[in-house]
């Protein structure tokens, strides 16, 4: 049974929800199936390098210092597949360039 209470959508948490979670921050869980190749070489995974799910607004950069809901950083535009070592840091925004990102939306907004 899906549990229907949560972030309706919002982008942005209340001041209230961002004041708990800087106290004691979400856990992360990326549902959504890696790809079969990384999304920054193109190459398939190595033993010694293997694929996983990473966040282009950092989850936890996303909820301390922009205030966003975990839903929202856990979405699939916000997911990208890539190696480990090297590609995954490629992936993640810097804290300016997620501001920069986010201008563009009230603290009210919601997404699709």
């Amino acid at each position: 049974m899906r549990n229907e209470e949560g972030f309706s959508k919002r982008i942005f948490l209340t001041e209230a929800e961002h004041e708990t979670y800087k106290r004691r921050p979400p856990v992360r869980y990326i549902k959504h199936k890696k790809d079969t190749v990384c999304r920054v070489c193109g190459l398939p995974a190595e033993d010694a390098n293997q694929l996983e799910n990473a966040h282009v607004i950092g989850f936890l950069q996303g909820v301390l210092y922009l205030g966003l809901t975990p839903d929202f950083l856990d979405r699939k535009e916000n997911i990208k597949t890539a190696h480990r070592i090297k590609c995954n840091a490629k992936v993640q925004l810097s804290l300016e360039e997620a501001a920069a990102s986010l201008a563009q939306y009230p603290r009210d907004a919601t997404y699709q």
